[in-house]
Formats: structure tokens, sequence, C-alpha cells
């Protein structure tokens, strides 16, 4: 009898359990579901607080932690932005994960309709969803884009062959190449391809002028390819010539966390810790978590 009564109240639970979540009320997944369903009791108190804790925004704290010590490696004007929608509008990230594909559908049709560049990264994530139609809307849009982005740079390229010398075109071909790499529509061994072209561009362009500004694009892209000792070149380069420049700090960083060169990080951190230099909010930022980090290791 007390087996049955048991098995009776975990039943409800997980019967509630699966309403709430199909509701929305509970943010846990079909994994989670699982887990609720094998774990009497304690199953669904998890799912009660993952979903507090989802709503306090405590969610993820240690891997926030690391990207926003990271959050230096992308170059943010680069990306594509999407830009603000009006209020009657449903956002497209809010209609991919909506359970009514006529919604989904609908949005998907209207963002195609209007300037689909600014939408690329949502586009992107459209191409993962579960509805056929969605994915297909999505995956023609931007072979569409594709095709628009390699016929400029055939354009840019050809033009450069023939007048490399014309004025600005250069710095016009970098800036497209970097935001056709920065969209996510190249993948594999083409974008490999891009890359390496991109890097030759901005190497001829520093051997005109070096700055600091170029040879931070190539650092960074160079660690993108994980060419790491191509990457090391330019950073001493970078250090070498602008010694006082804060950038040589938060790329090295990057560096020696990518190479899992552990002790040398350490020591970084620990000189930049000890020094009394005044570093900015950024690298004071990056310092005080990865001391945390260490001491909750």
């Amino acid at each position: 009898m007390i087996v049955f009564i048991f098995l009776l109240i975990h039943f409800v639970l997980c019967l509630a359990v699966f309403v709430l979540m199909k509701l929305g009320v509970l943010k846990i997944d079909s994994l989670m579901m699982v887990m609720v369903i094998c774990i009497p009791f304690w199953g669904a108190l998890c799912a009660v607080i993952i979903t507090i804790m989802i709503k306090l925004g405590r969610d993820g704290n240690k891997n926030g932690d690391l990207e926003l010590m990271r959050s230096n490696l992308i170059d943010q004007s680069l990306l594509p932005r999407q830009e603000a929608e009006s209020d009657d509008i449903v956002p497209l990230e809010d209609a991919l994960i909506m359970n009514d594909p006529t919604v989904r559908r609908s949005v998907m049709m209207d963002v195609l309709m209007t300037d689909v560049k600014k939408y690329i990264p949502v586009i992107n994530q459209a191409r993962m969803n579960d509805d056929v139609e969605v994915v297909h809307y999505a995956t023609t849009a931007m072979v569409e884009l594709s095709k628009e982005y390699e016929l400029k740079l055939q354009e840019y390229s050809s033009e450069y062959a023939n007048n490399p010398g014309r004025e600005g075109l250069l710095d016009e071909y970098i800036s497209f190449l970097a935001q056709y790499i920065s969209s996510g529509m190249v993948q594999g061994q083409l974008l490999e391809i891009q890359r390496n072209t991109y890097h030759q561009l901005l190497i001829t362009k520093l051997t005109l002028s070096p700055n600091i500004d170029d040879y931070e694009k190539l650092a960074k892209s160079l660690l993108d390819s994980k060419l790491y000792i191509r990457a090391d070149v330019a950073l001493s380069t970078m250090e070498q010539s602008w010694p006082l420049d804060e950038r040589n700090w938060l790329l090295r960083f990057r560096y020696y966390y990518e190479t899992g060169a552990s002790t040398k990080l350490k020591e970084m951190i620990k000189n930049t810790a000890q020094s009394g230099n005044y570093y900015s909010r950024e690298i004071r930022e990056i310092v005080k978590l990865w001391e945390k980090e260490e001491m909750g290791a």
C-alpha cells in the first residue's frame, strides 16, 4: 500500500512537471524530464531549483565568467547586428522556440521580405530548427546571401589584381572580407581559404603602413585559425612597437589561454595583480575572475 501511494505521488509530480514544462513555467528540457522521472521527488525539486536559478540570472556563472574573460576575442564591430524590432512584431529568436509552426513560418517569411543581412546570426540558428519548412527558408536565404557575398568578393579580388594602388581599395577589400568571415555563412575549407586571403591582405597593408589596429586584427584572426606560431610573431611585434597598449595584454592572455601555457598565464596574472599599475576595467575584471577561478579550483 505504501509503495502504491509513493508511486502515485511520483506519477502526479511527474505529470505536473511535464505540464508546467510545456506551458513554459518550468525552464527545463526533455533531458531534465528524464531525470525527474528516474529520480523520485529529488528530480522534481531539481527542476524547480533550476527554474528559479534561471529566473534569478544565476545559471551558468562559471561559464559566464570565462566568456567574460574572453569577451575581447571577437571584434564586435564586424558582426552583423539585428536592429530593434517594433513592439507588434514577434522577434525571430522567440518565434524559433515557439510551439506554433504557423507563427514561426510567418515571422521567418517577414524577415526574408526585409533586409536579411540584419538577421544573419538568427537565420543561421534557424537552419538548426526542427521545423523543416523554417529550415528550408533559412537555408535558401543563406545560400542566396552567400552567392551575393562571393560575387562581391570576386569583384574586389579582380579589381585589386588589376588596380592594387587605387586609394581605399585595400581597406574596402579587408573590411568586406572580415564581415564575410564573421557572418558565419562560410565554413570548413572555404573559411580557411578566406581567412588566409584576409591574413595576406592585412600583411600587405601592414608592410605599407604599420599600425596597431591592423596588427590586432591579424593576431586575432591568426588565433581564430589556431595558427599560434604566426600569432605569437604578430603579438611579439605589437609588444615591441607599442609596449604600453593594453591590447597586447588581452591578446597575450588569449594566446596563453588557448595554447595551454598555464605556468606563463599564472605568472602573467600574478605580475599584473602585484604591479600596482593602473589597468583598464576589462583587464582588472579578467584578473579578478581568474584569481577567483584559481581559488575555487
